[in-house]
């Protein structure tokens, strides 16, 4: 049976099958649908070189954390790899991204193509080259038209960029219909200031002498330190990520079954992806440490673009028993410094959840997020889009209100 056709009401069957490995029906541009050998294997090149060169940054559709999520974290689903091909320039791509089809979307009969994201993927804007970004999107769109799917669904995309941008014109010179499921704001480390006087602007003088004197607390206690491990060494690269894996799993995340170590699949993945991360030289971890025991830790993963290397929070895990000392936002004011006084870094992005209690405190700048469904074509009723967000904001909506909820039960207890 084909898996890709023209026909608007091609059946799909993505599993247990072979792929062709191209698109018909764009000149210009050549579709390949990639499987996670490919991507490993031949396409591995071609696919962070088009990282290098993105528009904007995303390391979560790198090869050093998309690989891993794929192997570990992807479960049962199929997911395959969409990348657009230049084919004035053979072995050029401008576009990449993961997708996860469904012959449904929130109960409509419509095949519906979503940019994949595991538990622990936190930007999901597809890699395009610089320049290209309204031919990348176009191409996106109509190599899964031809595919035959009916709706997009891209969840946790930049709003701001210019890939966003690039949407906006398709859908909207195309009469594509467009719904935007959700909308926020996270923090965003972004200034030409340097460390201490971006500090001394975001933060109030109280505050700053508040945690002088936790800093001056802790330190009756021993040494402090703040170190960063050779990520050229293998040893190094494991002991940090056990640390931090024993760290999270004293923590409160271990008493509610939610840490990594306890999540065999998320702790394999967790490992493979700092390996490969350190191997490419993005692995940027920072711990504090109390007369050489870690108190607090914090990961950051680089992400490649060509405006310079971007940052992204990944986790962070602290010692309970110096809660009382802050240790954490000790550790982030002394990785502020460190990002802002660090040449090349043009910005960080603290993939925290909107209205973080602390992170928000400390970084000024916001970065907005968006969850959008579109339709591939003109034809497709822009009432099944607006159905789609609808539900997805409803549940949206219930999340919120059972997390408050609990959130009041356990102050209450």
């Amino acid at each position: 049976m084909a898996l890709i056709s023209d026909h608007p009401t091609a059946a799909l069957s993505f599993r247990d099958a072979a792929w062709p490995a191209e698109t018909a029906g764009n000149p210009r541009f050549a579709t390949r649908w990639l499987t996670h050998e490919d991507a490993a294997g031949p396409q591995r090149n071609a696919w962070r070189e088009l990282a290098a060169n993105a528009s904007e940054p995303n390391p979560f559709y790198e090869d050093h954390l998309l690989l891993p999520a794929l192997q570990h974290l992807s479960g049962k689903s199929d997911i395959r790899l969409l990348a657009i091909e230049d084919r004035l320039e053979p072995g050029r791509l401008i576009a990449f991204l993961p997708v996860k089809v469904s012959h449904t979307c929130r109960g409509l009969p419509l095949p519906t193509a979503t940019a994949w994201r595991s538990i622990h993927t936190f930007l999901a804007t597809p890699l395009i080259r610089k320049g290209c970004e309204w031919d990348g999107m176009r191409a996106i769109v109509r190599s899964l038209r031809q595919a035959g799917i009916k709706l997009i669904r891209m969840p946790h995309m930049a709003a701001d960029g210019p890939v966003a941008e690039a949407l906006s014109v398709l859908t909207s010179t195309n009469s594509l219909a467009v719904a935007t499921s959700r909308s926020f704001e996270r923090a965003l480390l972004r200034s030409g200031h340097d460390g201490e006087s971006y500090i001394a602007e975001s933060i109030s003088k109280k505050k700053r002498k508040e945690y002088a004197r936790q800093s001056r607390r802790l330190a009756d206690l021993g040494e402090v330190t703040f170190e960063t491990a050779d990520m050229r060494d293998e040893a190094a690269v494991e002991g940090i990520a056990l640390e931090f894996l024993e760290l999270e799993l004293a923590s409160w995340k271990g008493r509610a079954g939610t840490a990594i170590a306890q999540r065999p699949a998320e702790a394999r993945f967790f490992f493979d992806a700092c390996r490969a991360a350190a191997a490419a030289g993005k692995l940027f971890p920072l711990t504090m440490r109390v007369d050489g025991a870690p108190v607090a830790t914090i990961l950051n993963f680089g992400g490649s673009g060509s405006d310079g290397t971007g940052q992204f929070s990944f986790k962070i895990a602290h010692d309970e028993r110096y809660a009382r000392y802050s240790p954490g936002v000790l550790l982030e004011l002394e990785l502020t410094r460190r990002l802002l006084d660090t040449p090349g870094i043009a910005f960080t992005d603290s993939c925290a959840n909107p209205d973080h209690p602390m992170i928000d405190h400390l970084w000024r700048e916001r970065r907005t997020m968006q969850d959008v469904t579109i339709t591939t074509s003109k034809f497709v009723p822009s009432a099944a889009v607006h159905w789609a967000a609808a539900v997805d904001r409803t549940e949206f909506s219930a999340k919120r209100s059972l997390r408050a909820l609990v959130a009041r039960i356990k102050r209450s207890a």
